[in-house]
């Protein structure tokens, strides 16, 4: 049903700070307004915003950058002088982590197909959510599948377009945190089918340009945009 993450907003609350971190420490090159930048990573635009639009971007966003197993080294060399990094080895693929200006987590794993793009999308992101079995139960809707579970049912990870993790209050590794009212926007063959799938679970359906937005009972939005 969904084809790809789309965009990702993070909420600063300074856009020129937040631009120049991202642009020195990560080297993305991108468009900066009054309020807000943008950035291309693969199929997705991140998007750094100031508070002032509905929807905000994400607090506390823990999300995750692909890059090639084979640059994977450069990364950690290129951080470790300017960050405590955290390091996590998962078997079949290693990430480290570490925070913004704004206390989003940012992660970069290993797992990005070959080529010369030293970050080449964004494969994961997190949400705090209320309810865990009302948040997946909304997600699956969207096509998502379940791979893993947590201890005690606390978390639970999902796989579709971008791998979802949806956490109950937690911290997780790296001190990681679920985002608050996350903004999203997925590409998709059909939005105002994906928004009516889910129509009976999210508190609103809006239609936006160029799409459809919903709001799920956790305050985050989701935007089906056309592919």
């Amino acid at each position: 049903m969904l084809t790809a993450l789309d965009e990702l907003a993070l909420e600063v609350l300074f856009v020129d700070r937040a631009a120049t971190f991202y642009e020195t420490h990560l080297g993305l090159d991108g468009t900066q307004g009054d309020h807000e930048a943008r950035y291309e990573i693969g199929d997705t635009t991140l998007v750094l915003r100031e508070p002032s639009t509905v929807p905000r971007g994400g607090v506390h966003v823990h999300y995750a950058f692909s890059t090639p197993p084979d640059r994977y080294d450069e990364w950690y060399d290129r951080l470790e002088d300017d960050f405590d990094l955290a390091e996590f080895d998962f078997g079949a693929a290693r990430s480290l982590y570490f925070d913004d200006p704004d206390g989003h987590c940012v992660e970069i794993g290993t797992g990005g197909a070959d080529g010369d793009a030293a970050l080449t999308g964004v494969f994961e992101v997190v949400l705090e959510v209320e309810d865990l079995d009302r948040s997946e139960a909304l997600y699956r809707d969207l096509g998502f599948g379940v791979v893993d579970r947590g201890d005690q049912r606390r978390r639970v990870r999902l796989t579709g377009p971008v791998d979802l993790e949806l956490w109950e209050p937690q911290r997780g590794i790296a001190d990681a945190r679920g985002a608050v009212h996350a903004d999203l926007a997925f590409t998709t063959g059909d939005p105002g089918g994906a928004a009516a799938a889910v129509a009976d679970r999210v508190c609103d359906v809006a239609d936006v340009e160029p799409g459809v937005r919903v709001q799920d009972p956790d305050g985050h939005y989701v935007t089906f945009v056309p592919e």
